[in-house]
């Protein structure tokens, strides 16, 4: 039981991480060439980051509260 409850958030965030590289580097492939593209693209980067974090700070405060609602 101990190594579910270290195994799936690391197997989650893992597999968030991948997704979101991926989803980045095919958002800055269809960003076409121009003189903000390099701003366009930095930003995509930024907001598919800070998005990916929320994600995983969401889903870390659902675990702790629903261990929480289980223990009691």
């Amino acid at each position: 039981m101990n190594a579910i409850r270290i195994g799936v958030p690391i197997i989650g965030t893992a597999c968030l991480t991948v997704g979101c590289a991926f989803l980045t580097i095919w958002l800055t492939d269809l960003v076409p060439e121009g003189d903000w593209a390099g701003l366009i693209r930095a930003l995509l980067v930024i907001c598919v980051a800070l998005g990916a974090l929320v994600a995983i700070a969401w889903s870390a405060y659902f675990s702790l509260i629903l261990r929480r609602t289980l223990k009691s």
